[in-house]
């Protein structure tokens, strides 16, 4: 009799397996009511506040009682994230729908088995669709940041402090990857005239004829550092080495960074007694540094003037700061368009390019004029 028990056991749990994998291989067995939305630990930086966000917008979806239920997976790595879609895919009923923002570029086998089982399916910022043709043949929508943009506005707004053709640049890139290679292309195609920056307000913007720059001048007047891979402290290390010796008359006017922590970075390097004489000829060579994010510390820094009870860090005199911010709060966006598409809701009015099924998100630009006028906006929280 126990023998017979066990082997009616194993045959129970292969029945159940097998009955899963029936929709998990794009099988028509009907949806169940929740939906799950993948994102990372939110702990800290941008994707820290954008899962933030999708919490609270999961909370609200939640307690009003709707047809579906909302459950949040953060996952600290790849390695945790594929876990997780994994234990999605071997539960017995189908998810109702799928938000992700995939860790990187291993999580892509495991949502592509999210396109293959047809389950409703929308990416966030870390986007696969590029890579994947049956990702991007199954997605709803895929949501990021337009990074062209982000290096459109840099430009532009450089030039609206201005930045004349063929002035020293220096260039500080996060990576090498497609972030990256979007925002510096974008840079310098707003400046040679072939790209135009479109502002949060739906404003084009292009460089005027007498302001645009030669692909000479691209070439001989930037000067990109090596990658900081997101580090302050290799902003700190690639931005010492670069002014040491410089002068008013050799050092750049204009600082290019791709990221917020860089510009935090160089103050903190700038406000250590040391480097009193590198700090001189920064606060009167350079016009403009910029960053890109929205962190919380760098709208301090903005908004507060040196005299400011416990504001510790260095406020260059004279210096523009501007960061080009998408913000992280989009990503209840893409929650809400799959509670609309789950509710019969056509959300092709959302894509910004219809044909890759695509919206991109553009930047403000915020420095100390716009943060003072718009801080209490919610589309302009920053980050921790």
């Amino acid at each position: 009799m126990k023998r017979i028990g066990t082997v009616l056991f194993t045959m129970a749990i292969l029945l159940a397996l097998a009955a899963g994998n029936v929709w998990a291989n794009g099988g028509q067995q009907q949806a169940g009511n929740t939906v799950y939305v993948f994102g990372p630990t939110p702990d800290h930086g941008w994707t820290g506040s954008a899962a933030r966000f999708a919490e609270e917008k999961i909370a609200q979806l939640n307690g009003a009682g709707g047809k579906y239920n909302y459950v949040f997976r953060a996952a600290g790595s790849p390695d945790a994230q594929i876990q997780q879609i994994e234990a999605m895919l071997a539960e017995s009923k189908k998810p109702a729908g799928v938000v992700i923002q995939a860790s990187d570029n291993m999580v892509q086998a495991a949502v592509e088995r999210i396109a293959q089982a047809n389950i409703p399916l929308i990416l966030f910022d870390r986007l696969l669709d590029g890579t994947s043709p049956l990702i991007r043949e199954k997605m709803l929508i895929a949501m990021s940041a337009d990074n062209y943009d982000i290096g459109a506005g840099a430009a532009y707004y450089m030039v609206e402090k201005g930045l004349t053709p063929g002035e020293a640049i220096w260039e500080l890139p996060g990576d090498n990857s497609a972030v990256s290679v979007e925002r510096g292309a974008g840079f310098r195609e707003f400046l040679t005239g072939k790209r135009p920056f479109n502002d949060d307000q739906g404003q084009a913007h292009t460089i005027a004829a007498n302001k645009q720059w030669t692909d000479a001048q691209i070439n001989s007047a930037i000067t990109s550092s090596q990658v900081a891979n997101w580090s302050r402290d290799n902003a700190k290390t690639y931005f010492e080495s670069y002014i040491t010796g410089k002068t008013p008359q050799t050092m750049a006017k204009w600082l290019w960074t791709m990221d917020d922590e860089f510009v935090m970075g160089i103050l903190e390097l700038l406000q250590t007694p040391a480097k009193a004489t590198e700090r001189g000829v920064f606060e009167s060579t350079v016009k403009v540094i910029t960053g890109c994010g929205g962190l919380i510390a760098l709208y301090d820094v903005m908004g507060r003037t040196k005299a400011s009870a416990g504001n510790q860090l260095y406020q260059p005199d004279g210096v523009a700061i501007m960061s080009p911010t998408c913000r992280p709060g989009f990503f209840v966006d893409a929650i809400q368009l799959m509670e609309d598409h789950l509710n019969g809701k056509d959300i092709s009015s959302y894509y910004t390019d219809k044909a890759a099924k695509r919206f991109l998100e553009p930047p403000h630009l915020v420095d100390t004029a716009s943060w003072a006028a718009n801080k209490n906006n919610p589309s302009w929280r920053g980050f921790d």
